[in-house]
Parts: structure tokens; sequence; C-alpha cells
């Protein structure tokens, strides 16, 4: 069996792609998610309770929304300094945010791709506890017609 919550999630958000000709350049998207949980019915005939997924997935997308992105592990991103503001710096160009602004995100980039599996992580992590869940996947949308999908086994069926 298998659930999706795909409309009404999502989040806005600025980025840049390091190494990207154009989209190196400072920019925003109004980034849409969904995801899709497949697995076993419980006793009370639900693979995932919709209330749970989506306050979940609300809570998951609320810690990007209205933030700047930034990946922690691309080697052209320096950290010039933090405290209550970020200061970096890459390929000779320089910025500073406010730190309440910035999330780190665990990737070499902050591509759609990237995200999608970011994303793929925190929410195999909170359905982890749930014996029931097999798999998910997740649908990021950075633009119309421009997304990534990320699919995850926890547990073979």
């Amino acid at each position: 069996m298998r659930v999706e919550l795909t409309e009404g999630l999502g989040f806005s958000a600025a980025h840049f792609i390091i190494g990207h000709k154009k989209c190196e350049y400072l920019h925003g998207h109004n980034w849409r998610v969904g995801v899709i949980v497949e697995g076993e019915e419980d006793e009370r005939g639900l693979v995932v309770d919709f209330l749970d997924l989506k306050r979940m997935m609300e809570k998951i997308c609320s810690g990007y929304d209205h933030r700047l992105l930034l990946p922690s592990k691309n080697p052209a991103l320096k950290l010039i300094s933090e405290g209550r503001s970020t200061r970096i710096s890459v390929h000779g160009r320089e910025f500073e945010f406010p730190s309440t602004d910035v999330v780190w995100i665990p990737a070499v980039n902050t591509t759609v791709e990237e995200f999608a599996r970011v994303l793929a992580d925190e929410i195999v992590k909170s359905l982890s506890d749930r014996p029931n869940v097999r798999r998910v996947k997740v649908f990021v949308e950075e633009s119309p017609g421009q997304s990534a999908t990320e699919e995850r086994l926890l547990r073979p069926g």
C-alpha cells in the first residue's frame, strides 16, 4: 500500500550553485516538496496517518523556509567567520548574512538533486520508528518542471 502527500508542502529559500556559470549568483525559489510512503497497513488500516505525515513534513520544511541554504561539504566555499553573522567566500566573492538566516546543508551543493537526498535522509529518520513503513520517495521541485526524486528502502518487503 502507498500513501502520497504531494500538494501544499514547500518553502521559500535562497541558494546558489557553486561552479555553475549562471546559478552561482545568489537567487531563490519557491521549493515544492512531496512524499510517498509505502508499507503495510497497521491495526488501524493506515500505512501512516496523513495528519502525522503532514505535520512531520511541515516541521522539516519550516526549518528551511525564508533562509539561505549553504552547502557544508563544498571545498570552494570558505567560512571566514561565524557568530552573529556568517561570512563566507566563494571563488573570490565574499558574502555576509545574519547567522539566523543561514541553514547549512550536508551536501556538496544546494542543487535540487542534493536537496532531495537531504530531505529523504530527514524523512527516513523521522519514520524509522514505524516498523510497517518499507519505502519512502521524496520529490523536490525548485521551479515548475525542474525537480528531483530520491527513493529509500527502509526495510525489505
